[in-house]
């Protein structure tokens, strides 16, 4: 019997677990030090996550009351492109979910710390070089130094967030805020008890008290009065190589791109299925996964740098900066004629135009099948400047 050792106790290390345990017949070694402390915010996902949730763990409506989850319906979108207030929305019965990461990772692990095939250790592995198992999976969080293993995408404009967290009675909406602001952009993610709003900007063109100021009205808008605030410094990157023949990794040990569009769970979901087939079915080698890693990865940020190519109702440094940088890698993909050209051109036929949920692509680009595509190019208000670029 083969055996795999996930090393993390964080959302993405629990997922794996769930996954390896769900679709193989392994041994696994969950490998994780109790003495580090795991995010204390909410989280928003795609439409990906609880499926994956359901499929792993039967994850149902009323486990949402563990993990203090409400439906995602969209996203709510505003001051991008034109100024268009609009709601990026979903197809009827599909929804993705803001949940306390948190008490996610303690519902997971209790429901399989029990299981035979689960080897519980307690301890610090920074490298899986001392690991004693055919596969290791590493869930080890952020790396401290971004050394030759990593590529940093430069294109992202943005390198810092300021999270308020709120508490509330009730959920006041079950969309996730995505608005444009002077310096950057503000989520919010309603929780059952708590709103997480946060400012997420470029610290070389704002000071932090130029950002509890910005976010104000948003808190106005929606009575929500803070009770504790965390600063968050990063940069956006992928690792060269992701697998080799026994060694794996995924969440932020993997890579980092900021959250506009939720992109993160998603993604690590897509490694564990690439690892599954790479290690367990043998269905791709090594050079495949790896490629099929930086294919995702560049797609995502051509979809998120989308939202920067559309700029926003701001005319300063920043957006100027931001809006460059954007439509550089919009003509980039279109230069190379990647998977994310060919996806805007369908989104931009006539035809797709008029029916867009009758028109389907070989897969989603960068977490958005056409439909999402078709949305946003309308409501940002890019579909001529598109075509130009085309």
């Amino acid at each position: 019997m083969k055996k795999i050792a996930i090393v993390g106790r964080g959302t993405v290390g629990c997922l794996s677990v769930a996954h390896y345990l769900r679709y193989t017949n392994w041994n696994i070694d969950w490998i994780y030090d109790p003495l580090i402390e795991t995010t204390p915010v909410g989280e928003g996902t795609n439409l990906i996550f609880p499926k994956s949730l359901r499929e792993t763990l039967g994850f149902s409506s009323v486990d949402m009351d563990n993990v203090n989850s409400t439906p995602k319906l969209g996203i709510w979108k505003r001051n991008w492109g034109q100024g268009e207030d609009f709601k990026h929305t979903f197809l009827a019965g599909d929804h993705g979910l803001h949940f306390n990461a948190v008490q996610l990772q303690d519902y997971i692990f209790e429901k399989m710390r029990n299981d035979p095939r689960v080897n519980l250790i307690e301890s610090n592995i920074p490298t899986p070089d001392s690991v004693d198992s055919d596969y290791v999976m590493m869930c080890t969080g952020s790396p401290k130094d971004l050394m030759e293993d990593y590529t940093v995408h430069d294109h992202i404009p943005v390198n810092a967030a300021m999270v308020f967290q709120c508490p509330w009675d009730m959920p006041k909406f079950f969309y996730s805020l995505t608005f444009a602001k002077k310096f950057g952009w503000v989520f919010g993610i309603p929780l059952k008890n708590r709103c997480a709003i946060g400012y997420v900007y470029n610290d070389q063109y704002c000071t932090e008290e130029d950002i509890i100021t910005e976010v104000q009205d948003i808190l106005d808008e929606f009575n929500l009065v803070p009770t504790a605030t965390r600063k968050l410094k990063f940069r956006n990157y992928s690792r060269k190589q992701n697998f080799d023949v026994r060694v794996c990794y995924n969440g932020n040990a993997s890579y980092f791109l900021e959250p506009l569009e939720a992109t993160s769970t998603g993604f690590s979901d897509y490694i564990n299925r690439l690892s599954f087939d790479y290690w367990y079915t043998k269905e791709f080698n090594q050079n495949a996964v790896n490629e099929f890693y930086k294919r995702e990865i560049t797609e995502t940020e051509a979809m998120i740098c989308l939202h920067y190519f559309s700029g926003s109702v701001y005319n300063n440094e920043f957006w100027k900066y931001a809006q460059k940088l954007g439509e550089n890698i919009i003509k980039e993909n279109f230069k190379n004629k990647t998977k994310f050209s060919e996806i805007i051109k369908v989104a931009l036929d006539e035809k797709t135009l008029k029916k867009p949920h009758t028109v389907s692509f070989e897969r989603s680009i960068g977490s958005w099948p056409v439909l999402s595509y078709v949305q946003n190019i309308k409501n940002l208000g890019i579909e001529e400047r598109l075509k130009e670029l085309l």
